[in-house]
């Protein structure tokens, strides 16, 4: 028997701060491999908080990702995304989501850069292969209203 795939989630996600750092020096850190365990103790963190995803940062203190997804942010009427020399998966909808919104006419940046950046964003969103481009509600606690861009994003994926 074969597996259904799993429904993109829509229910935006709340997102923490985790205190779990992601160590961006591991030749691990970009692959899909078993070793995840910084990932399920940032993701417990998140719900032990009460909430869906934990932000991780890498040990030089730049955002890298979330515990299980690649983050993405919008600021002014760019969007950003952590660089791969943060530790970042380079995913396969990371891939997708960039050329996208290149083909749409936003302009993004690839950046190192700490959780501050979150503080001024418009909206946020995180990206797998299970959830697609699932929209962020709050980062802690602050909340982030629906964006254009998000949903266009959502519907050409």
């Amino acid at each position: 028997a074969r597996a259904a795939a799993a429904a993109p989630v829509s229910t935006p996600a709340e997102l923490v701060l985790a205190r779990t750092r992601r160590n961006e020096g591991s030749p691990a850190a970009r692959l899909k491999t078993l070793s995840y365990l910084d990932n399920v103790l940032a993701r417990a963190e998140a719900l032990a908080a009460g909430a869906d995803e934990a932000v991780m940062l890498n040990n030089r203190g730049e955002l890298a990702c979330a515990s299980a997804a690649n983050l993405f942010w919008i600021a002014g009427d760019r969007l950003f995304t952590p660089a791969l020399s943060c530790g970042v998966l380079n995913g396969i909808v990371r891939a997708r989501v960039l050329a996208k919104a290149a083909a749409l006419g936003a302009p993004t940046a690839v950046v190192a850069t700490d959780a501050r950046a979150l503080e001024g964003a418009q909206a946020a969103f995180l990206t797998n292969s299970l959830i697609g481009v699932r929209p962020v509600a709050s980062f802690e606690g602050r909340a982030f209203a629906p964006h254009d861009l998000v949903e266009r994003l959502r519907a050409a994926l």
